[in-house]
């Protein structure tokens, strides 16, 4: 079998590419953490209603902040003579009136502001950050593409525009410098199925550096009478964002999904040389959403190992997200993984009718720390808070005596060759109340027939006992691992107390 080549390549345990064995151990989902000051922005000023959801999040590099655009409006069920109006997908119908765009920035990504921008009048006064709607041009952009040498097309944006009921599904494609003035592609529309009705609902747009390609994910649904009756998700691909290819599907329910499950759509980010999706998990029988995390290698085949809920719902309906959490845009900044999402309360017009003026949608925020998406955690109890001080005690003194391998929980990777001089880990250790650090890893380096390498066997290895995302492993007071390089080995790692979130040589 070929040698796996990883380079000096980040890599992640969300799949078994380079896993060989695993003992005592398990590899587990991390939920991102929601943020104490959820939703970090709600319906507050008089021109945003009571409902309120990010259209595009990024951070501008060039300016070095975040920006938010987003829409609000006021949307209650429709009535009649005092009575809800049935019709619609759900069984009510909607009524939205006051949408606007609006322009949010933030230093930190927690926190946000509405800058005064005074380009639209709203009762008198342009003191707001309203945005402009300019007839037949993007309201929000698409992406910020950080791969664009024309300062003019920064931004990209593809528009639906049409009646897909009548003459088929068409998109525009549009550019700007800054996302507010934009500029229509010469040849517009870049899709147009013609008379054939339409059957997709691009959303999430990027750029896919390992493929080399723009791509969208969109929805194939019902809505679009689509040919299986229910919301799936597709992707499509382009060299130049004019010609596509047909959208083909990647994701479908099957046999350990409910059988009223359908997937509403997914944002990806291309994370360490993996695709990382959030699915939209929908249940039509309570009318709920929760995103759970999959990741694939190509783009195309996701593995759905993890099917808990990625940022779980809220526990009452006084939870702004207490019915739906869209995930939104995923951002990497600094050593934690940002994901925005929508929240809300109400996704049904009846759930909406019952909690009155109290139904809300608003921008939540989920943190993750970083490649925190998927860990190996230690199989023997992690040492929680509630413990005595004497207990802890008593647990350190015996981890001290007893510090043979076979305490550990392990795993042993495949065959690879590597390049590099050092082998960095990113590492937790189990939270304490008092005392020494309990968590403990160490790193053994084998041959490819799994022999063990003079001086670098588990009792050469420095026990790493602090938490970090960039550790390094060294043996003996040596960390330099450059004469192993470019010839294949074996890691074996050594962990109790302890969450593994990747290696990586550099």
């Amino acid at each position: 079998m070929a040698m796996i080549e990883i380079g000096s390549t980040k890599q992640l345990f969300f799949d078994d590419f380079l896993i060989e064995s695993l003992t005592n151990a398990k590899q587990g989902m991390n939920p991102a953490v929601k943020v104490d000051n959820n939703p970090i922005l709600r319906p507050e000023c008089p021109w945003e209603g009571n409902f309120m959801r990010p259209n595009s999040v990024v951070f501008d590099p060039a300016e070095q902040i975040f920006k938010m655009w987003y829409f609000s409006s006021t949307t209650t069920v429709r009535l009649e003579n005092g009575k809800p109006v049935p019709g619609g997908a759900s069984g009510l119908l909607w009524d939205t009136r006051g949408e606007v765009r609006c322009l949010a920035t933030s230093e930190d990504g927690i926190h946000w502001e509405r800058p005064s921008l005074g380009l639209v009048e709203f009762e008198g006064s342009t003191d707001n950050n309203i945005l402009p709607e300019k007839e037949n041009l993007p309201k929000v952009p698409g992406f910020l593409d950080m791969q664009e040498s024309d300062p003019a097309k920064r931004y990209k944006a593809m528009i639906m525009i049409g009646d897909t009921q009548t003459r088929g599904m068409q998109y525009n494609l549009f550019y700007s410098p800054d996302a507010l003035d934009w500029t229509p592609y010469e040849y517009n529309p870049v899709i147009d199925t013609g008379q054939e009705l339409g059957r997709w609902a691009g959303r999430f747009q990027g750029w896919d550096p390992i493929r080399e390609t723009y791509y969208v994910t969109m929805e194939a649904s019902h809505h679009w009478r689509g040919p299986y009756g229910k919301r799936l998700v597709g992707r499509a691909e382009s060299p130049d964002m004019i010609h596509w290819s047909e959208p083909e599907i990647i994701l479908v329910p099957d046999e350990h999904d409910f059988p009223d499950t359908e997937f509403y759509s997914m944002p990806v980010i291309l994370y360490e040389g993996v695709y990382v999706g959030l699915l939209w998990i929908f249940r039509t029988t309570n009318v709920t959403h929760h995103p759970e995390v999959v990741f694939s290698r190509d783009g195309f085949h996701f593995q759905r190992n993890y099917r808990e809920p990625f940022i779980p719902r809220g526990g009452s309906l006084s939870d702004f997200d207490s019915s739906s959490v869209y995930a939104e845009t995923m951002i990497v900044h600094g050593d934690r993984i940002f994901t925005y999402y929508i929240g809300t309360n109400s996704r049904s017009p009846e759930i909406a009718l019952e909690l009155g003026d109290k139904s809300m949608e608003g921008i939540g925020l989920a943190v993750s720390r970083l490649d925190g998406f998927v860990s190996l955690d230690s199989g023997k109890g992690w040492v929680t808070k509630d413990r005595s001080e004497e207990e802890l005690q008593h647990i350190y003194t015996e981890r001290q005596v007893f510090g043979e391998p076979e305490s550990f929980g392990q795993m042993t990777t495949r065959p690879f060759g590597f390049s590099g001089s050092r082998l960095y880990l990113n590492t937790s250790m189990a939270p304490i109340a008092a005392g020494p650090g309990l968590g403990e890893v160490r790193v053994e380096v084998l041959r490819a027939n799994h022999k063990k390498l003079p001086g670098f066997s588990f009792h050469d290895a420095d026990p790493i006992t602090e938490s970090g995302t960039s550790q390094v492993v060294s043996w003996n007071g040596n960390s330099d691992v450059s004469a192993l390089a470019n010839q294949p080995v074996k890691l074996r790692f050594y962990f109790k107390n302890a969450k593994l979130y990747s290696f990586q040589f550099k």
